[in-house]
């Protein structure tokens, strides 16, 4: 009894499964045949069309944004003229005004695109509000990147040699540094403190920019004085440079002399005195005397007439009186004579020779030294 229910459920069991099977046999569907849910909501709404160079990738039943809030929904797409008019559905209580732009934008760089509207900047109540059937012109729009655009900048990121040549820039400066880090940190500390340093003084560097741009706002005032100078110091220059080899040799004569004078009178060279010192030394008492108060010119001035008379010719020429005149020892009425004078006898000759003798020896002292 029991293997005969058995047998009678699995034969319920077989006919059952048969006709599922031929139920779904019989119809076939997919995800296609499922319907999309719509991104706007129910309500009144009006009609904006947008017109766009590129809406390649923009779904029907798109989400139409502003400032991040749905708006209304994408109606429909048609192409006319290499142009995309894409007709929204826009909720009544929304206002656009003339003047908004549209453009096609996605949440993530695969993800589908949404119309972005973005109303005027400070707009005023007299703008005029776009009504249903109005359009935003082609100037006031932008297209999004398309899915290939996106995977052409990637692959020409990756392939392109950019990560490539980073990688190598990358192990380039590690093995530029590597073992030097120490040296690296020392670097990054003095910049610092330079930068500090500039920053603390920003005040004195900002007064001398401005006395640079003070002095170049001069010169530039005075462009054409400068440049009449330099034209005018021109031939000069000319005249310098083609008696260079004249000056330098004139140089070198003058360095030659002064070098001789600084010598002069020593005749080895030794002696400390010169004739520039002694210049110096005379005109300092020429200054003294020039400076003093007390100096009287009186004297000279009557000198002078006498000097002119004497030296007015080749030859000189002098007026004398004679008050008292005394030859040697001989008194005569008005003096009494010299109790030392004498006359010429042997003691005169030992003492001009005497006299030459010592000049010798001075003048030997001077060429052989005092330990001759």
């Amino acid at each position: 009894m029991k293997r005969g229910n058995n047998a009678a459920h699995r034969l319920i069991r077989c006919a059952l499964a048969a006709c599922t099977a031929a139920v779904l046999s019989g119809c076939a569907f997919g995800l296609e045949t499922l319907p999309l849910a719509s991104p706007g909501g129910g309500g009144a709404t009006y009609a904006v069309t947008a017109a766009f160079a590129n809406a390649l990738n923009l779904p029907a039943k798109a989400k139409v944004k502003l400032n991040g809030a749905d708006i209304g929904e994408v109606d429909s797409i048609r192409a006319r003229d290499f142009t995309a008019y894409v007709k929204m559905q826009i909720r009544s209580d929304v206002v656009l005004r003339a003047g908004s732009t549209a453009e096609l934008r996605s949440a993530t760089p695969l993800g589908d695109l949404f119309v972005a509207i973005h109303p005027v900047p400070q707009q005023s109540a007299d703008h005029q509000i776009l009504g249903d059937g109005d359009t935003i012109p082609l100037d006031s729009t932008a297209g999004g990147a398309t899915v290939e655009d996106v995977l052409s900048s990637a692959t020409l990121l990756v392939n392109g040699g950019v990560i490539r040549s980073l990688t190598t820039l990358l192990n380039g400066a590690g093995t530029a540094v590597g073992g030097r880090g120490a040296n690296v940190a020392m670097l990054l500390d003095q910049s610092t403190t330079l930068i500090s340093r500039l920053n603390m003084r920003s005040a004195e560097i900002r007064s001398s920019l401005q006395a640079t741009s003070a002095l170049a706002s001069t010169l530039t005032r005075h462009q054409d004085t400068l440049n009449s100078a330099i034209a005018a110091a021109g031939p000069a220059s000319g005249v310098i440079a083609d008696n260079t080899a004249q000056l330098s040799d004139l140089t070198n004569r003058v360095a030659r002399v002064t070098d001789q004078l600084a010598r002069f009178p020593s005749l080895q060279g030794t002696d400390t005195r010169s004739l520039i010192a002694d210049m110096n030394r005379l005109s300092a008492a020429f200054n003294d005397i020039a400076v003093d108060p007390n100096l009287s010119l009186t004297p000279l001035n009557r000198l002078i007439p006498i000097i002119l008379n004497s030296a007015g010719s080749p030859a000189l020429r002098g007026t004398a009186d004679l008050t008292q005149l005394a030859f040697g020892s001989l008194p005569d009425m008005n003096y009494p004579g010299d109790p030392m004078m004498h006359g010429p006898d042997g003691t005169d000759w030992h003492s001009m020779i005497g006299s030459l003798r010592y000049e010798w020896n001075l003048l030997l002292d001077k060429i052989y030294g005092p330990r001759r």
